[in-house]
């Protein structure tokens, strides 16, 4: 290190078995002086052109381009935009360091895309801090509404070319001024309690790995949500708008609009979130004819999960009772104990015909029971409010792409679109609708109502909405710079779907007319049905509070209950305590991929780094197509990630196989999962890595003398609740030389309507790594016990799944999951070798 330059070394090591090693070390050798920033490059950029790129100067290798996908005459599709490449001042944050240049992207009034764009800025490795690496690099932004400098988390970083004198690649959704720098301390070294615990989940059971990891961080050092880290505070909304809406208001309706059917043209106008799929209640998103390895939801399937949610959490979309121990299920005006008569039964006329709430009568009355008032479809309370059925379903010819007719070779159910002649035999137990012509059945276009909260100005702190703020202009679309953006404004209040109430900063306005949204009309206490009018505050239906408050972001970044307090968020020492990774398909229909985008946007709320990565081969950080997770430097990767699965431009054949899906392609299933436990392996110090010998045994046998996969019915002592559980014991658990050794202990949630033994073989797939002889010992994944939980609804708990929670007290027989599974961890560690927790110093 005395001369400033470049050196190859060649190092040279034998293995334990004999095997000779070397590996050439390129060693730069550098001075911190950065040289003055030049270099600049202009031009026009177009879907799979070539890039527009710097060509001389310290820019040199700086571009930005647009994929090919881009010329897609759909929500991914990207005009050509002219842009200016050049250097900028230095934006470097306290506590940061550069890494490299300032560079500016400005391309006039074109800033924010559909999809994100390649872009590639100068880094020089050998200016980070001693010891620390490529997962400490991170990146200054300023932009149109961020004036101020700002770390963003970045997507897909690819590092090129010399330590010396390099090239970092990324994606963004927005060009703007963009500089790589690294945090002054890093490595930080930090005592760090290990409990040596993990719980990962696919889908429902990614539901409930993120809440009960994330709520309980002292007994998890590692939560995976698989396709479901629940943001309830998004998707709440997106509920509300997308799930339940498309439906015209009463005053679209007296103006003559065409409300003869559901369409997106009724649903809110907003900018889309990326990755983003919207519907409507009478056409659910579903890409039909792309099922791949699995993951339909058909709409009677899916109203039942409205189902369960409602009995797992209570209803978000209404209050029932203001009495806190009576059930809160069903809507308002309906009879709790409906829900004991069979659907069959539920669903005949004369069964729904008894359910009616009676219309105001002109002029009104006094009898609180009559109208059922709703501020957008009902505001005069004249139309009937009806119980219902849905889950008929249309048919789709997947040869021309449309509804079947009579020449159709291959008809298949058109997931998701709601048919009004087909046979309606799924109760929607969670809402009603209005009756608009009287006849007693939910017709085409007549509404839904979404009663959660009552209505509020989602504008920020300051009250105004950004096209009303001083300055603004479609180049300067957020001039107070208080929009919310999970990736550029995570603290954001305006358009984050909260009621901020900021203090002496201001607060929203909302209109304490109770969850109906109007003045004056009867509540529960008096024999109506709104609820909260007039009390003050701003109120959100208790079901709606309870998934708010157990979300992983409202955990770590804080979220407000309904008596008006607000619950900070996590100590900063608590929410860096633990690791999470986050993934989710592009195409899943629950939109995981936007959920997990806020989840980790909560974490940088909170000024902890972030990852964002398109696909698993990215997080090899250099470009690769291939994906082999034990090869993965993943100490580089972060420790609070998300990884989007598929991609959005893919081929007809690999969407057919389920590309980017609730599932996946069965390549990108096995992916999820081992980039995962990889992941995890990776981060925990001090692990039996060793080979061993031995079988996955089920039963006792000649070749068994030890049962180490187990499949046994569990009692939960706190709730006396059976229900099955298969454990998977590691590689060399039974022999005598290992009888002192401890494990980590690894929980894996399974899916809705799946149970424990349908993922027992993951657990055995895992001891190929464990063993391998190929594999380095370092990037061997260490022994682990797996224990794979039940999640089923049991004994009339709910229908099919329980998403891992403790239902509310409530709720008649409502499942205590969360207890269940913290009951089952202490089984384990009384049963079996598990490992106790530690306090050990790390480097991070």
């Amino acid at each position: 290190g005395v001369v400033v330059g470049t050196i190859t070394l060649t190092a040279s090591a034998v293995d334990a078995d004999g095997t000779a090693r070397t590996a050439d070390i390129e060693i730069v050798v550098t001075v911190p002086e950065r040289p003055s920033c030049d270099g600049s490059a202009s031009g026009t950029v177009s879907a799979g052109a070539a890039a527009v790129e710097v060509t001389s100067g310290l820019l040199t290798g700086s571009l930005v381009s647009l994929p090919a996908g881009a010329s897609r005459a759909d929500r991914y599709h990207a005009d050509s935009f002219d842009v200016a490449i050049g250097c900028n001042a230095d934006q470097i944050p306290d506590g940061y360091v550069a890494l490299g240049p300032a560079v500016s992207f400005d391309a006039g009034s074109t800033y924010r895309f559909a999809r994100e764009v390649g872009l590639a800025i100068p880094v020089e490795l050998s200016l980070l801090p001693s010891q620390a690496h490529r997962g400490h690099v991170e990146v200054s932004y300023t932009g149109p509404g961020v004036t101020e400098p700002r770390i963003v988390g970045i997507t897909s970083p690819v590092f090129v070319g010399s330590a010396g004198g390099g090239i970092m690649r990324f994606q963004a959704p927005r060009l703007g001024t963009y500089q790589v720098v690294a945090a002054a301390d890093a490595p930080r070294s930090v005592s760090r309690r290990f409990s040596y615990r993990g719980v990962m989940g696919f889908s429902m059971g990614g539901s409930g790995s993120g809440r009960i990891g994330v709520g309980n961080p002292e007994l998890f050092d590692f939560v995976a949500p698989l396709g479901g880290p629940t943001d309830w505070t998004y998707l709440l909304e997106y509920m509300r708008q997308f799930h339940l809406g498309g439906f015209c208001t009463e005053a679209e309706r007296a103006g003559g609009a065409d409300c003869s059917a559901a369409s997106l043209d009724h649903t809110v106008a907003r900018p889309g979130e990326l990755y983003e799929h919207t519907q409507h209640f009478e056409n659910w998103w579903y890409e039909d004819g792309y099922e791949g390895s699995g993951g339909t939801f058909d709409r009677e399937e899916y109203i039942q999960i409205f189902r369960d949610l409602t009995a797992m959490f209570g209803n978000p979309n209404s209050d029932a009772s203001e009495d806190p121990t009576a059930p809160n299920l069903v809507p308002p005006g309906i009879p709790d104990s409906t829900r004991s008569m069979s659907d069959l039964a539920r669903c005949e006329p004369a069964a729904l015909a008894a359910l009616t709430i009676a219309p105001e009568p002109p002029g009104g009355d006094a009898d609180p029971t009559t109208g059922f008032f709703d501020d957008e479809y009902n505001p005069a309370g004249q139309y009937p409010v009806i119980a219902f059925c849905d889950g008929g379903e249309g048919t789709y010819d997947r040869d021309a792409g449309g509804p079947c007719t009579a020449s159709t070779t291959h008809c298949d159910t058109d997931v998701g679109l709601w048919n009004p002649a087909a046979e309606q035999r799924e109760p929607m137990e969670v809402a009603l609708a209005v009756d608009i012509n009287g006849n007693g059945i939910r017709d085409p276009g007549e509404p839904v109502i979404r009663n959660g909260r009552e209505p509020f100005d989602d504008f920020g702190c300051d009250g105004v909405p950004s096209s009303a703020e001083t300055g603004y202009s479609a180049t300067n679309p957020d001039p107070e710079g208080d929009d919310y953006d999970f990736q550029y404004n995570p603290t954001g209040t305006e358009g984050n779907w909260e009621f901020d109430d900021c203090g002496a900063a201001g607060v929203e306005r909302f209109d304490d007319f109770g969850l109906d949204g109007l003045d004056s009309t009867p509540q529960l206490a008096d024999g109506g049905f709104d609820h909260g009018e007039g009390n003050g505050r701003f109120d959100r239906s208790v079901g709606a509070e309870r998934m708010i408050s157990t979300s992983p972001r409202g955990l770590v970044r804080g979220y407000r209950s309904n008596d008006g307090t607000y619950h900070d968020g996590y100590p900063l020492e608590v929410a860096d305590g633990f690791d999470i990774y986050v993934d989710g398909g592009v195409r899943d229909l629950f939109n995981w991929v936007v959920q997990g985008q806020h989840t980790i946007g909560g974490f940088a709320a909170r000024g902890l780094p972030v990852r964002y990565y398109n696909g698993h081969s990215s997080l090899h950080l250099d470009g690769r197509d291939g994906f082999a997770f034990n090869e993965v430097l993943w100490e580089e990767t972060g420790r609070h990630t998300l990884v989007r699965y598929g991609d959005i431009d893919a081929s007809e054949g690999d969407r057919i196989a389920g590309d980017g899906g609730h599932v996946g392609t069965p390549a990108q299933l096995l992916n999820r999962f081992f980039s995962s436990v990889g992941l995890m392996s990776a981060r925990w110090p001090d692990t039996d890595r060793s080979i061993q010998t031995d079988t996955v045994c089920g039963a006792i046998s000649p070749r068994c003398p030890h049962v180490n996969s187990i499949e046994m019915d569990f009692t939960a002592p706190t709730t006396g609740r059976t229900g099955p559980v298969t454990i998977v014991l590691p590689p060399g658990y039974f022999d005598d030389a290992n009888a002192g050794v401890r494990y980590p202990v690894v929980y894996f949630l399974h899916g809705y309507g799946m149970q424990p033994s349908d993922l027992t073989v993951l657990g055995g797939l895992m001891w190929n790594y464990m063993i391998r002889s190929s594999i380095p010992a370092h990037r061997r994944v260490p022994k682990m016990i797996f224990v794979f939980p039940d999640g089923r609804c049991r004994n009339g708990e709910c229908l099919r799944g329980t998403f891992y929670t403790n239902a509310p007290e409530s709720t008649p027989n409502g499942a205590q999951m969360q207890t269940f599974l913290l009951d089952l961890n202490d089984y384990m560690d009384t049963t079996f070798r598990t490992r106790m927790p530690e306090t050990i110093t790390v480097e991070e």
